[in-house]
């Protein structure tokens, strides 16, 4: 019996675990993917701020050659002019130093990496301060461009968060050009012949005002998308003045660079308001850089919690189907047992029905064959029942049912011992691994404990108290296989003993017949 149930448990448990593990694979595979999206979207970020790291670099470097260019054509530069111009030098140095630096986490993209270092070296080898105009610029639109290829290397420009491209476009194209054009301005100006500008400068000045605005009409779109958020309110504030100062700026190029035969004032006064206006312009490109600094920080923190989240979720999804999956088979598995309980039990007696004792039967057959022990099989049947019934009464002969039940039931020893009501007064006990000698004292116990039960049965020809006649086989593992042949074998020892004189065990043997 125990066998029995542990294979159909063990069936049982086998669709438990496939009913699990289906949804849960299913768990595995979706959260899996929103992890790994996650991940993705975690290194994208990561990716780009190592690649606004090398631009941030970069433009540093623009900012401070735009500054050398416009000092070393100062007409008479006194000793202060002299002075600034070794100091924006060193810091060039160390620009060039830091943007090295910042090349190094490169691993994709190594023409890029080794075309940007080519040419920082041939930056540092050369001598800036007695460059020509022209060259200078070179270099600064030399670095822009290298500026656009690393916005490309670190797909900055594929941002799909719109306050992000803006900011992204700022610091990457608008302001460095907006810079750029104004630093043109400030250089040429600063290269005058007797405060005289010649017919080409003031046309090169023309077309750099025309691209000053074409970029200021660009920021006033950018910036009138980021306003509709509070966070960029510092950036409202910021890009106020420079527009402020941007304006005067434009206003002093046209009346007083472009309008006039000669510059009214000297350099230094002249430019004060230009190199305000540059001041802010930097300012405002730093708190463009600053505010999308923090903000893919903030996206790389909400990413990291989501991810976080995801795993506990995907985590707390698979308990949740373990669990509720459990909590279900038990309840199932308990219903299941209280149908078969039903199913294979005698409603009267409580002991397996005969459709059960078929199945377990051929089952201790197989059992017997694969251990080689011997199975015990004993069909009892109670001396005189139809006189006991016509006698006492139908309602007593059930309760005798009964009691012969329950004392077979507390007969049972061994945790494989069984015991069934083969139909009406008929029941059956199997055994495994009993000798010959075992079998008979356990039967013939069974026997003389009903006996001493002394329950009156005044119509029994044997004697004054209900008895029971045993017919007892035991199969050897190399002997009888068949189940029907082993039961037809019992119920001829069982016939044999009621032809002996009843209330006693004979034993089948296919030589002779025991009693006792």
């Amino acid at each position: 019996m125990k066998i029995l149930n542990i294979e159909k448990k063990s069936e049982s448990f086998k669709y438990f675990v496939l009913i699990t593990i289906i949804p849960i694979l299913g768990v595995i595979v979706m959260f899996s993917y929103a992890f790994f999206h996650f991940q993705q979207d975690l290194d994208f970020i990561s990716h780009k701020k190592r690649g606004l790291k090398v631009i941030t670099e970069i433009q540093k470097t623009i900012f401070n050659i735009q500054k050398i260019r416009g000092m070393v054509y100062i007409k008479n530069p006194n000793k202060n002019s002299i002075k600034n111009i070794e100091i924006i030098e060193e810091k060039i140095s160390k620009n060039l130093v830091s943007l090295k630096k910042s090349l190094q986490p490169i691993k994709n993209g190594a023409s890029l990496k080794s075309d940007l270092l080519n040419f920082i070296n041939s930056v540092e080898n050369s001598s800036l301060q007695d460059s020509n105009f022209e060259y200078l610029s070179n270099i600064i639109s030399e670095f822009m461009i290298f500026s656009n290829r690393m916005s490309y290397h670190y797909e900055l420009i594929l941002d799909s968060k719109l306050s992000s491209f803006i900011l992204i476009d700022n610091i990457i194209y608008t302001l460095p050009q907006l810079i750029e054009h104004n630093e043109q301005i400030k250089a040429i100006a600063s290269n005058t012949k007797d405060k005289n500008l010649t017919y080409n400068q003031k046309e090169y000045i023309a077309v750099q005002l025309n691209k000053i605005k074409e970029k200021l009409n660009k920021l006033d779109f950018n910036m009138s998308l980021l306003y509709k958020k509070t966070q960029y309110n510092e950036l409202k504030i910021y890009y106020k003045k420079m527009k402020e100062a941007q304006n005067s700026a434009i206003s002093f190029t046209k009346e007083d660079l472009l309008n006039r035969e000669k510059l009214s004032l000297e350099y230094d006064k002249n430019f004060t308001l230009i190199t305000k206006n540059m001041d802010l312009i930097i300012g405002l490109y730093n708190t463009n850089l600053n505010i999308l600094n923090r903000d893919l920080e903030n996206r790389l923190k909400e990413i990291k919690q989501l991810s976080t989240y995801v795993v506990i979720a995907g985590l707390a999804s698979i308990l949740f189907i373990v669990y509720i999956n459990r909590f279900f088979y038990s309840r199932n598995r308990r219903f299941i047992n209280k149908i078969q309980e039903l199913t294979i039990t005698d409603s009267m007696t409580s002991l397996y029905n005969r459709r059960y004792f078929d199945e377990v039967f051929e089952n201790n057959l197989r059992i017997q064959k694969r251990t080689n022990q011997t199975l015990i099989f004993i069909i009892l049947d109670i001396d005189f029942f139809k006189q006991y019934n016509d006698t006492y009464g139908h309602q007593a002969g059930d309760l005798i049912l009964k009691k012969v039940a329950k004392s077979l039931k507390e007969s049972l020893k061994r945790a494989g011992d069984m015991a069934f009501r083969l139909g009406g007064e008929e029941f059956g006990i199997l055994s495994i691994g009993m000798n010959a000698s075992e079998a008979l004292l356990f039967a013939d116990n069974i026997r003389k404990k009903i006996e001493n039960a002394k329950i009156e049965h005044r119509k029994s020809s044997i004697s004054d108290y209900l008895t029971i006649s045993m017919g007892l086989i035991i199969i050897e593992p190399s002997s009888i296989n068949d189940a029907n042949e082993v039961y037809k074998c019992a119920d001829e020892a069982l016939y044999r003993a009621k032809e002996n004189g009843r209330n006693q065990v004979v034993i089948y043997d296919t030589k002779s017949f025991c009693r006792t």
